[in-house]
């Protein structure tokens, strides 16, 4: 069970969560790594559209990472995976790395660890879809 609560609005879990049984990167990544995409979305609190603030990241949003040893600042789209595209910056929300992004506001930090080297990232900018 995922410890870190977080938010998501209650359309995107649904559409994520159906994502899970047909997203081939998904079915490729290792089962420890499926596992854990499943219990993050089974811990989330679900809220509807009206109830969502507006400066929590969610599906469509984009994301300022800012890469904290190499100084360097990221953008990411967060899109269903069938959007995904990594070379335009459309990162899926059932990605790895993507997963930890939902539900995230400016100042969070996120940890992720892509090889054997751990990245700490800290959230700069959430730029809400709806305001784009």
């Amino acid at each position: 069970m995922n410890n870190n609560r977080f938010i998501v609005l209650d359309q995107d879990h649904k559409l994520l969560t159906k994502a899970l049984e047909s997203d081939a990167r998904y079915m490729a990544l290792s089962e420890a790594e499926q596992q854990h995409i499943k219990s993050w979305l089974a811990g989330a609190e679900l809220v509807t559209a009206s109830d969502f603030p507006n400066n929590v990241s969610r599906l469509y949003d984009v994301i300022t990472l800012r890469d904290v040893q190499l100084r360097q600042n990221t953008r990411y789209k967060l899109v269903p995976p069938d959007e995904s595209n990594e070379r335009e910056g459309k990162l899926s929300a059932i990605s790895p790395l993507g997963i930890r992004l939902m539900g995230l506001t400016e100042g969070e930090s996120v940890v992720w660890q892509p090889g054997k080297k751990k990245k700490l990232y800290v959230v700069m900018e959430v730029s809400n879809a709806i305001y784009l």
